[in-house]
Formats: structure tokens, C-alpha cells, sequence
């Protein structure tokens, strides 16, 4: 009995292992292919992954909870540094 519980756990550790391993090799190939896509279809123009620094907050956001977020922050940086 002891000996089939053995085996039962090799071949389900197994079975995982493997799906794994065409997880990671299908993952690479997605992300290979994401690349070619994107190289021979060019950047599109909107899309930019720099964020916009304007130095404004956001529309709608108080300057006073701006101040007490930043001044908590600094705090907590203070203190558990």
C-alpha cells in the first residue's frame, strides 16, 4: 500500500513537472511571437508606456489631501527606514 501511494505521488508530481514545462516553453513562444508582431507592425501611436509628468494633480483632487498624503508618506518613511 505504502509502495502505490509512492507511485501515485511520482506520477502525479510528474504530470505537474510536464505541464509546467509546456507552460514555460509556450510562454517564450507567446512572447517571442508578441515581438514579431510588434516589430513588423511598428509601435502604434497612441499607445506610450512613459507616463505623463505635467506636475498638476488629476483633475477633481484637493491640495489638501495631496499635503496629508504627502506628509503621511514622508512619516512613514521616517520612521521605518
Amino acid at each position: 500500500m505504502l509502495m502505490s501511494g509512492v507511485s501515485l505521488m511520482v506520477v502525479g508530481m510528474g504530470i505537474v513537472f510536464i505541464f509546467l514545462l509546456v507552460l514555460v516553453f509556450t510562454m517564450k513562444g507567446m512572447s517571442r511571437l508578441a515581438m514579431f508582431m510588434s516589430e513588423r507592425q511598428g509601435e502604434p501611436e497612441g499607445l506610450s508606456f512613459q507616463p505623463a509628468i505635467t506636475g498638476q494633480p488629476a483633475v477633481g483632487v484637493r491640495g489638501d489631501i495631496i499635503a496629508v498624503i504627502s506628509a503621511a508618506v514622508s512619516r512613514y518613511r521616517t520612521t521605518h527606514h
